[in-house]
């Protein structure tokens, strides 16, 4: 006679094994609609790599595009470490305060500015880059900017 733990293991073994197959294939495809619905990290180089290859670039506007990019490198470079000292300022106040103080508000302000001019910046440094190009590649760029926009808003 059958001893009753095995006749258990018989009847939910293949319940239980049911149960972990469904459970790997719901962890694999969550991790694999993870990485497919990730939007795409693009560098600074990366969107100019893209759009300059599309834009198909005269000298003369290739050579403006340069002029641009590095006094905006300069620009990004004081904006960033502006923000990066607000941020650590900010982490100092939170490591040291016991309660929301009216010092946290104005470090979390002083950060809010500084990405402010940040974005700003970009922004304009965009619409310079923009008055570069001729009609065409002006519709290309803009449609360049809005899809890697909107890929970095989902």
């Amino acid at each position: 006679m059958a001893r009753p733990d095995k006749k258990m293991n018989l009847k939910f073994g293949p319940l239980l094994l049911t149960l972990a197959l469904v459970a790997a294939a719901a962890a694999g495809g969550a991790w694999v609609g993870a990485r497919l619905l990730q939007p795409q990290d693009y560098t600074h180089e990366d969107f100019h790599d893209r759009l300059f290859a599309e834009l198909h670039l005269t000298d003369a506007q290739h050579e403006l595009m340069e002029v641009l990019e590095h006094s905006h490198a300069e620009e990004n470079g004081v904006l960033e470490s502006r923000l990066a000292d607000a941020n650590r300022h900010l982490a100092i106040l939170m490591e040291s305060e016991s309660a929301y103080s009216d010092d946290i508000d104005r470090a979390i302000e002083d950060f809010h500015t500084a990405m402010l001019e940040y974005q700003k910046t970009s922004v304009r440094h965009l619409y310079e880059m923009r008055d570069i190009l001729n009609p065409e590649q002006q519709e290309i760029f803009d449609r360049h900017v809005a899809e890697t926009l909107r890929e970095y808003a989902n």
